[in-house]
C-alpha cells in the first residue's frame, strides 16, 4: 500500500488532472484534485519539468484499486487533512474517487464547513454532483467533519478553473523550450507573447513552440 510519494516533479496535465512523481527514476502517476492545481503550479514555477531535476514534490496517497479494477489509481493531496477527507468523501454513496477527484474544485475546509452547515448550494455546485448528491453528502458527513472544516488549506471559496492554469504552465514551459535554442529568456517569452498575442487560439506547448518557430523562420 502506498501511502505518500516523495520525489520531483516531472509532468502536469490538467485534463486528469494529474501529475507525474519522479521517485528515483520511477514515475508515478498521481490524480490530484484541480483546487490543488495552483499550489502546485507555484511549486513548478516556470522552469520545465524534466523528471529527476523537477522541483521537489511530496503527496499524500490514497491507493485504490478494486476486483472489477485491478489497475491502481493514486490520489494525491498536500496535506494529511485532505487525503482524511477524501477518504470519507468517498464514503458517500454514488461518490467513487475518479467523481471525488473532479469534484473538488474547492478547498476541503470550503467543502467541510458547507457540508457542517448544511449548505446545499456550495456542494451542489461542485462537478458532477447536484442537489441530489448533495443532500447524500450532508446525510452521510455531517458531524464528521469538524477538523476538515477547520484545517489550514488554500481556502479556495471560488471554483478553481485548472484549464487556464494549465495554459499559463504551456506558456512558461514554451519559454523554457525557445530559451534552450539559444535565445535569452526575456527574447524567449516575447517571442511566445507575440505569437499568442498573433493567434489566441493557441494552446500546449507543442502548439505554442511551433507558431514560434514559424514565425522565426519568416522573417
Amino acid at each position: 500500500m502506498i501511502t505518500h510519494l516523495q520525489g520531483h516533479l516531472a509532468r502536469m496535465d490538467a485534463s486528469g488532472p494529474l501529475v507525474e512523481v519522479d521517485v528515483q527514476g520511477v514515475r508515478y502517476e498521481v490524480l490530484v484534485p484541480s483546487v490543488l492545481w495552483p499550489e502546485i503550479q507555484a511549486i513548478a514555477g516556470e522552469q520545465e519539468l524534466t523528471g529527476e531535476g523537477g522541483p521537489p514534490l511530496g503527496l499524500h496517497i490514497v491507493y485504490h484499486a478494486t476486483a472489477n479494477n485491478p489497475a491502481p489509481t493514486l490520489v494525491g493531496f498536500l496535506r494529511r487533512a485532505e487525503r482524511d477527507f477524501f477518504r470519507k468523501f468517498t464514503t458517500v454513496e454514488g461518490i467513487g474517487p475518479a467523481k471525488a477527484v473532479k469534484a473538488m474544485n474547492i478547498s476541503v475546509s470550503t467543502i467541510a464547513r458547507a457540508i457542517e452547515q448544511e449548505d446545499r448550494t456550495i456542494l451542489a455546485k461542485m462537478p458532477g454532483i447536484g442537489a441530489r448528491s448533495a443532500d447524500k453528502i450532508i446525510a452521510t458527513l455531517r458531524g464528521k467533519l469538524v477538523a476538515e472544516a477547520a484545517v489550514h488549506d488554500a481556502g479556495h471559496a471560488q471554483p478553481v478553473d485548472a484549464a487556464r492554469l494549465e495554459s499559463k504552465r504551456a506558456i512558461a514551459d514554451a519559454v523554457e523550450a525557445i530559451a534552450a535554442l539559444g535565445y535569452s529568456r526575456n527574447d524567449a517569452r516575447r517571442l511566445v507573447e507575440d505569437a499568442i498575442e498573433a493567434d489566441p487560439e493557441l494552446s500546449g506547448i507543442e502548439a505554442i513552440t511551433l507558431a514560434v518557430l514559424r514565425r522565426l523562420d519568416q522573417r
